[in-house]
């Protein structure tokens, strides 16, 4: 509690944070992680009041940042914090808690305007050379262009599995909910109650699956001009800054791998099953199924599966993953879902 009071009421000063964030796509959030993870154990050094905070509030409870007050903001007592982005820093924060398995959830309300060349991100990771990774990335794009979402998925250190969509709503409006289920078998990304991709476990094809390294969670919002706004045509302009982004209403339950001589067989035996059953999904039901076919058929706009010049040779997951899928009569007794979303796109 001790530690907790500290990094809520006068916070870490993470020089580093001050560093460019990395400008690669490539292993980013690894990075960033090792960065967050080692500057902590450095340095306990004391800086800038963050605030009123209360110690048990959500964010002080669940998380730590080395960031300044100047860019890692906890307002509303703690229970929202605001990442901010500009010349002088990025930012981002951090679990206390590693998982291996469960649903991991939060809320997240985006920069609005010009926000070209700036990511946003809720993942987990850990914190290995071969990692295991899970993405959400909120990609910027010029004024009255809409952000596009990237999900991504790292298994062993082999990564490139990235799909992007855009979304059917105004994710600077409001706050949103963005939610991670992982377990043995499967992992769902989801936004609000729809799913927008599947990722099986497919070992059996000799594909690698996040299911030996637990995790930690991690917020952060950087400068990613290089490639993420149209494969980084659009640059970043400062003249905009500073850029923010807002958290709140997060959420877990998993099995906790602590991480002083923690052991992940509590969380790859049968003992956790039941833990995970109530957790996470463990497969979509058909209006979920529905849910999922509508943002492939209409919001996705790239897929590493179709990606003839980068992969000529296919993924052999890819099949058993698709959002594609044969419904049948099913569909068509969920088919007024797709009204409504289709009536939400025209106005985003």
């Amino acid at each position: 509690m001790e530690r907790r009071l500290m990094e809520c009421n006068d916070g870490n000063n993470l020089q580093q944070s001050r560093l460019a964030m990395p400008e690669s796509k490539c292993d980013c959030h690894l990075l960033l992680a090792i960065l967050v993870f080692i500057s902590a154990i450095m340095s306990v050094q004391s800086s800038m009041d963050r605030g009123p905070a209360s110690p048990d509030s959500m964010f002080c409870s669940h998380f730590w940042s080395t960031a300044d007050a100047d860019h890692y903001k906890l307002l509303e007592n703690g229970e929202v914090a605001e990442l901010v982005l500009d010349r002088v820093a990025a930012a981002g924060f951090a679990s206390n808690t590693r998982y291996l398995f469960g649903r991991i959830s939060i809320q997240m309300k985006l920069h609005p305007g010009d926000s070209a060349g700036t990511v946003t991100t809720f993942y987990t990771s850990s914190l290995s050379g071969k990692h295991d990774e899970l993405d959400f990335e909120f990609l910027g794009n010029e004024i009255g262009k809409p952000y596009v979402l990237q999900t991504n998925v790292y298994a062993a250190g082999v990564g490139d599995r990235e799909q992007r969509i855009k979304l059917w709503f105004d994710p600077t409006a409001d706050f949103h909910n963005y939610t991670i289920h992982w377990n043995k078998k499967i992992i769902i990304f989801m936004v609000d109650e729809t799913p927008i991709r599947v990722y099986r476990n497919n070992e059996d094809l000799g594909v690698p699956y996040p299911c030996r390294q637990p995790m930690s969670v991690f917020a952060s919002l950087w400068n990613g001009e290089e490639w993420a706004t149209q494969s980084g045509a659009i640059k970043l302009n400062w003249a905009k800054a500073p850029f923010a982004a807002r958290y709140r209403g997060y959420d877990v339950q998993g099995c906790e791998v602590p991480w002083y001589k923690g052991h992940i067989a509590p969380c790859i035996s049968r003992n956790s099953d039941a833990l995970l059953n109530k957790a996470t999904i463990q497969d979509l039901d058909v209006e979920q199924l529905v849910r999922l076919q509508w943002v492939t058929e209409n919001m996705l706009v790239y897929d590493y599966c179709t990606d003839v010049y980068r992969y000529p040779d296919p993924h052999p997951e890819c099949t058993r993953n698709s959002g594609l899928l044969d419904l049948g009569s099913e569909f068509q007794a969920h088919d007024s879902f797709s009204y409504k979303m289709d009536s939400h796109t025209s106005i985003w």
